[in-house]
């Protein structure tokens, strides 16, 4: 009997603990996402202000390109696990 209560308690402490760590990496994953939204934006507006007018938006257009790119590796990356 106390060898099968002791197992219940295990799980369930080990299951709190999975609940625990899934919530920080959720919360973590949350600010991530905030970093790099307020960060595409900072970066577009620092290449507004670095180049000329006239080549703002190629070097927009090749900056998106490259984060598509970086997100898309990272995502399969993931996924491939």
């Amino acid at each position: 009997m106390e060898g099968e209560q002791k197992s219940e308690e295990k799980i369930e402490d080990n299951s709190f603990k999975k609940l625990v760590n899934i919530a920080v990496v959720i919360m973590l994953v949350g600010l991530i996402f905030i970093a790099l939204y307020t960060f595409f934006f900072d970066m577009q507006e620092a290449i507004s202000t670095l180049f000329e007018y006239r080549y703002v938006a190629l070097v927009r257009s090749i900056f998106s390109l490259v984060v598509i790119g970086v997100g898309v590796y990272l995502v399969k990356m993931f996924l491939s696990r």
